[in-house]
């Protein structure tokens, strides 16, 4: 289910416009993500959140059997994180920064979301494995085509290294 996505990633940004009328990326994106990835993609999140740092700059808790029931953060979030990864390894592998992604994912789970760091780590994790899996697809198909790069990088905000 993840070739799907890698193989259609590409494709769908050359194909879209700018027009307002069509859909953004992000919706093209995230239709392609089914319930089933975003559950396999948090719950391998799950699994691995205690190897990341948490409140207090400690370790975050091993998963409680209540998470994987019930995880932390929505299909729709862990859907939106995917779509954040398909657009960094666009961006890495198209010689961008691919932190033009990644920081915007950050700032909308703390912003509009008003996630926990234990929330905002499963993203980060998430956003990790998805955006290398992506990666090792598109680099197999060669260079990234300089449409795209020039479209991904109209299309991206510039990350400021203040």
């Amino acid at each position: 289910m993840f070739r799907i996505i890698s193989a259609c990633a590409a494709w769908l940004l050359i194909l879209a416009g700018n027009s307002a009328a069509q859909e953004t990326f992000d919706q093209k994106f995230s239709k392609m993500i089914t319930d089933d990835a975003a559950s396999e993609a948090i719950k391998l999140a799950l699994t691995k959140i205690h190897t990341a740092t948490c409140e207090s700059n400690k370790p975050c808790a091993q998963a409680t059997p209540d998470e994987f029931s019930n995880p932390p953060i929505s299909l729709e979030d862990v859907r939106a994180t995917m779509v954040f990864a398909i657009k960094s390894a666009l961006a890495q592998w198209c010689g961008l920064d691919w932190k033009r992604s990644f920081l915007p994912m950050i700032a909308y789970g703390k912003n509009r979301k008003r996630m926990s760091d234990r929330q905002l780590q499963l993203m980060t994790l998430i956003h990790g494995d998805f955006q290398g899996r992506q990666l090792a697809t598109y680099t197999k198909s060669g260079q990234c085509p300089s449409a795209l790069q020039s479209q991904l990088d109209a299309q991206l905000p510039p990350v400021s290294h203040a």
